[in-house]
């Protein structure tokens, strides 16, 4: 038997069919231009363009305040590089500018962090890399590009990894103790019971229930169902049903669609050529069919340096998005309380937060002046404000710098905060006898935080 390097190394490389890769150019791409057209038309666009002032991530607070055309220019250039890529033109210009238009995004306005936001930044940084525009493109069409049948098997490796990453990260994240009560669904769908026709069963204590455990089930099995020859028609199935649900009862915008666009791919990499109807005869046409493979071996490898240097860019993926998630394990407070290491770790829907806060001014002469959050920041902004304490910090320092600027320094800001966390009796975030001013943003943990629920 041959050692495990060399038979890893030839499994990685060999050449699979392209087809899977268009089908997950032109899918992603028109998804995620789908995911801002849509956000313009609703109105999502003015969580960017109303704010006065703008909360950002802990390093970016350098970027500038952009003025509303700047960010209608950006959702503008996030629809057309998401149809660009679907089309295969100017593709890795596209895919570069996709990922970028949505990682600008995320960092510009930090309450508004969704993850699959996350996702498809990672998602279209990932087919920046890939030759997705090597078969049925206007790339190919034009000349810009040779066209090709196949492509080396760690492409689909990566991105399978990524979408299973994802699926493993919600399960772990489900198993604590709120929601193996059932406490976040329960009261998630009780503001459903108006629905028409299914309000009523969702509003049943015994549907969050069911929910909750199946949902820990549905993360913690898909993959391996998938991955299993045998079993994967079932999981999918079992995915389609979880992702349509998800649309019936949350919404949740082109993620539902986009989960089961990347579930789809652990089918064999030729499955859009088998595909019934329209589609399959497309890419049965359009798509350059692979020739029988005459060369084996050593031979049929790319250069041992070419080799080492995609192994050690896989790994070097690998490992972030292995590590990134896992964080939240390094601070001693809860995450769904603080919310320290909560982002960027695939915490999907996990917790129901419902609160509020006002901050206390006191002034150089003793004086104090009550501000609420809304005479600074949009209804989403202070909506969301709430939940985080760096969020309440940061707007403590920004109303120290709105004082300053008035001649009003220095003073001292104070919060009084009322928090619950899926459905425990409200408690404060912070102590109201805190100058928030005295603390600091940081990459560490805030000990100045108060006790969440169960602490």
């Amino acid at each position: 038997m041959k050692p495990l390097a060399p038979r890893l190394s030839s499994a990685l490389f060999r050449p699979v069919d392209i087809a899977w890769l268009v089908y997950l150019r032109l899918g992603a791409g028109f998804l995620l231009a789908l995911e801002h057209g849509g956000a313009f038309v609703w109105g999502r666009v003015r969580n960017y363009t109303a704010p006065r002032f703008h909360l950002r991530y802990l390093g970016w607070e350098w970027l500038p305040h952009p003025p509303p055309g700047v960010i209608y220019g950006l959702y503008a250039l996030i629809v057309a590089a998401g149809i660009a890529v679907a089309a295969g033109w100017r593709y890795r210009w596209a895919a570069a500018l996709l990922s970028l238009g949505y990682a600008a995004l995320l960092l510009l306005e930090e309450t508004e962090y969704i993850n699959h936001f996350y996702l498809y930044a990672l998602l279209a940084a990932v087919l920046a890399l890939l030759p997705a525009h090597r078969a049925a493109s206007a790339d190919v069409r034009a000349g810009r590009v040779a066209p090709a049948a196949t492509v080396p098997a760690w492409m689909r490796a990566v991105v399978l990894f990524q979408i299973g990453l994802v699926y493993v990260f919600a399960a772990l994240a489900k198993l604590n103790p709120d929601w193996l009560a059932a406490r976040p669904l329960t009261v998630w769908l009780a503001a459903k019971a108006q629905y028409p026709l299914v309000g009523g069963l969702l509003a049943q204590p015994a549907t969050a229930w069911l929910m909750s455990y199946g949902g820990i089930a549905f993360d913690a099995l898909v993959v391996p169902l998938l991955l299993w020859r045998r079993t994967r028609a079932g999981g999918f199935a079992w995915a389609a049903l979880f992702h349509l649900l998800n649309v019936v009862v949350f919404g949740l915008g082109t993620f539902p669609w986009v989960a089961l666009l990347l579930t789809s791919l652990f089918f064999a990499p030729n499955f859009p050529r088998r595909l019934p109807g329209f589609v399959g005869r497309w890419f049965r046409s359009r798509v350059l069919a692979a020739a029988p493979r005459r060369v084996s071996g050593p031979a049929a490898l790319p250069p041992l340096r070419t080799r080492r240097r995609v192994l050690a860019g896989l790994a070097a993926f690998g490992a972030v998005q292995l590590l990134l998630p896992l964080r939240h394990l390094l601070y001693p407070a809860d995450a769904h309380w603080t919310e320290e290491g909560h982002r960027f770790s695939w915490h999907l829907m996990l917790r129901a937060k419902q609160g509020w806060a006002r901050f206390r001014v006191r002034l150089p002469d003793g004086r104090e002046e009550l501000v609420l959050p809304e005479q600074y920041l949009t209804p989403n902004q202070a909506r969301k404000l709430v939940d985080s304490p760096d969020l309440l910090l940061q707007f403590a320092h920004l109303l120290a710098r709105d004082y300053r600027r008035r001649g009003l320094a220095p003073v001292a800001v104070y919060c009084d905060s009322h928090l619950s966390l899926n459905g425990h009796p409200y408690r404060p975030l912070v102590s109201p006898r805190l100058n928030l001013l005295t603390q600091r943003r940081g990459w560490g943990h805030y000990a100045w935080v108060l006790p969440g629920p169960g602490e």
